[in-house]
């Protein structure tokens, strides 16, 4: 099974704040964060994250992944730093199975573009593809068949934790396909 997330910001205390988010304490937030997680990840389930993992020196950081169900891809946001100074180590001792800058995937027929920053427009969106991004928090609205994944996003769902491939199909049934572009609303897929 394949999941999607995004902005965990482990060890991030000011998050709490931020996105006001129902924990107490970071240590709080960084278990549940990392039970709920384990809770629908299975460990031969496949997971993006999309960026911001973890506010956290790069051991720590590292314990906290090795914890996580899952194969796991990284999908760099704004707040990597840690992972990106140690890119090698987190490929070669397997912690992270790919960490890059923007990926693209087909999985059961449905093109999905995965990005940190939202998009109004993106790699075949006129043909229906999916778009699915974070950083923001649940404050940038969905717009046609692109959403934010992102722990705090309430869209698909309100349990901190990465969303299936069938919930995001369901969620995006749901939504009206808008086409911004030249290309007209053609959703064939190419």
């Amino acid at each position: 099974m394949i999941h999607f997330t995004s902005d965990t910001h482990w060890g991030h205390n000011n998050i709490i704040k931020y996105s006001k988010r129902p924990f107490q304490s970071v240590e709080e937030m960084n278990e549940a964060l990392i039970k709920n997680w384990n809770a629908v990840v299975q460990p031969t389930d496949t997971v993006y994250h999309l960026g911001d993992f973890a506010f956290l020196p790069y051991d720590k950081l590292k314990r906290i992944a090795r914890r996580l169900n899952g194969t796991k891809h990284l999908i760099l946001g704004n707040h990597d730093k840690e992972i990106i100074k140690n890119r090698s180590d987190l490929l070669s001792s397997g912690t992270f199975d790919s960490i890059q800058n923007y990926f693209e995937l087909r999985h059961e027929g449905q093109f999905i573009v995965l990005f940190h920053y939202g998009q109004r427009v993106w790699n075949k969106s006129h043909h229906g593809s999916i778009h699915l991004y974070g950083h923001s928090h649940g404050s940038l609205p969905p717009f046609g068949r692109s959403v934010d994944v992102g722990v705090d996003c309430k869209e698909i769902t309100a349990d901190y934790r990465p969303v299936s491939f069938d919930e995001v199909i369901r969620y995006m049934n749901k939504r009206e396909f808008i086409s911004v572009d030249h290309h007209g609303g053609d959703k064939e897929m190419e």
